[in-house]
């Protein structure tokens, strides 16, 4: 149950009121700790400040940052629409993640709570002579922090919702969640054994997606009652009522608790899913080929990122990980990556000699670097078949015979490549 509450709080959309509150929190601890200037020094010790001057201060805060905090939630809801327009909606979680949004919104709205507090305890007379010097002291270096979080936020206000913006975010996602398969393809499972026929079958109860699998529990639980279990679906696969998620080896007790590691929901997440993060690059990719926007270029970047992750994001020799001696769980297959990053586009934009170019391009690089050897067969698959579809919508002569010259040059000779028969 921790562990759900736990990817509950990290989600996105949840993260955007709990910061906020957590700042809302620690203003009002903030703004009573400068009475504990009273108790821990003597009387009268530090510089004595005016109550106006203070006063002044705290209306200036609370004025500005009720402004700033209700312009800034309206530029955020824009970024966010922008996001869901421009790219996918799929995007939307990410742009909703953005550090220095969050962080921006929580200091602003945690100062006006701060400036909120403090005035009505000064006007209460509870600070005293120390609590007073206390206050400025701490109110001086909110206005510092207020100024440094609203340059910062400008900055960020300049590229929030953009398209390039959308989709580094987009990438970085894929590109920490690739990582991390590359690191550990089995999640740390490490038993290598075999299920008998008289293993144990647990069932789904529930449909939906599987977002995460919490391998320390089920690893746990396995040591406890002494049982190996292999785990028979991957994080991104879609959830039946019936479907089976695991095998039980020598579980002769109920296991029905197991299913509470694994998690599901109505989307997929970018967490320990590595083809959710294509699947949303290619949708902004076909959005932007659609012709109602007709981008090819934005298409083009998608495409060239891509191929940055599958060729050159490498796994790094990093120790410590973690590893369950009693699970086992079922290969990803990585021929998927590319072919739902790559294929939707080969269709969309089969029409577009630009876009067929960089394609067979992008597949070739892929070919010869990727590190699976699956994804390196399916990029060849996908160019072949994308070369194809390109042959059959292009109008113009020089341009299949363009598109066929650069795929010779990159997958072979021209004579294993024929043309179709309508041209």
């Amino acid at each position: 149950m921790m562990y759900r509450w736990l990817l509950s709080l990290k989600k996105p959309s949840n993260s955007l009121w709990v910061t906020p509150a957590w700042g809302a929190l620690l203003a009002v601890v903030f703004a009573f700790a400068a009475q504990l200037a009273n108790i821990w020094l003597p009387v009268d010790t530090l510089p004595d400040i005016e109550r106006g001057t203070l006063e002044g201060l705290l209306d200036v805060i609370a004025s500005s940052m009720l402004a700033v905090s209700t312009f800034s939630l309206s530029i955020m809801v824009s970024a966010f629409a922008s996001a869901s327009n421009g790219t996918t909606p799929r995007a939307t979680e990410l742009v909703m993640g953005d550090d220095n949004t969050r962080m921006a919104i929580a200091s602003f709205i945690s100062a006006f709570i701060y400036a909120i507090i403090a005035k009505t305890v000064l006007g209460m007379g509870l600070y005293g002579q120390n609590g007073r010097f206390v206050l400025f002291v701490s109110t001086v270096l909110a206005l510092a922090y207020l100024i440094f979080t609203l340059i910062r936020w400008v900055h960020t206000l300049s590229q929030l919702g953009r398209m390039g913006n959308t989709l580094d975010k987009i990438h970085t996602a894929a590109q920490k969640t690739l990582q991390a398969y590359r690191n550990n393809p089995a999640m740390g499972a490490a038993w290598r054994g075999v299920c008998s026929p008289r293993a144990r079958v647990l069932r789904a109860e529930h449909s939906g997606y599987l977002t995460h699998i919490n391998m320390a529990t089920l690893q746990s639980r396995a040591a406890e009652k002494d049982w190996h279990v292999h785990i028979t679906v991957r994080p991104g696969d879609l959830i039946m009522r019936d479907t089976v998620l695991a095998l039980i080896e020598k579980g002769d007790e109920s296991c029905d608790d197991l299913r509470n590691a694994f998690v599901l929901a109505q989307t997929r997440s970018y967490d320990q899913d590595p083809e959710w993060g294509f699947i949303v690059l290619s949708e902004a990719a076909q959005r932007a080929l659609s012709p109602a926007v007709n981008d090819p270029g934005t298409a083009i970047a998608v495409m060239t990122g891509m191929m940055r992750l599958l060729a050159d994001v490498a796994p790094e020799q990093a120790g410590g990980q973690k590893q369950y001696d009693r699970l086992a769980i079922k290969p990803l297959d990585s021929s998927d990556w590319v072919k739902s990053g790559f294929a939707p586009i080969a269709r969309d934009g089969a029409g577009i000699l630009e876009v067929g170019l960089v394609l067979q391009k992008t597949l070739a690089a892929v070919n010869r670097s990727a590190p699976e050897a699956a994804v390196s067969q399916a990029a060849a698959e996908v160019a072949a078949a994308a070369f194809e579809r390109a042959c059959q919508s292009l109008d113009f002569a020089p341009d299949i015979q363009a598109l066929q010259q650069k795929r010779a040059a990159l997958f072979g000779s021209a004579a294993d490549l024929p043309m179709p028969a309508d041209h």
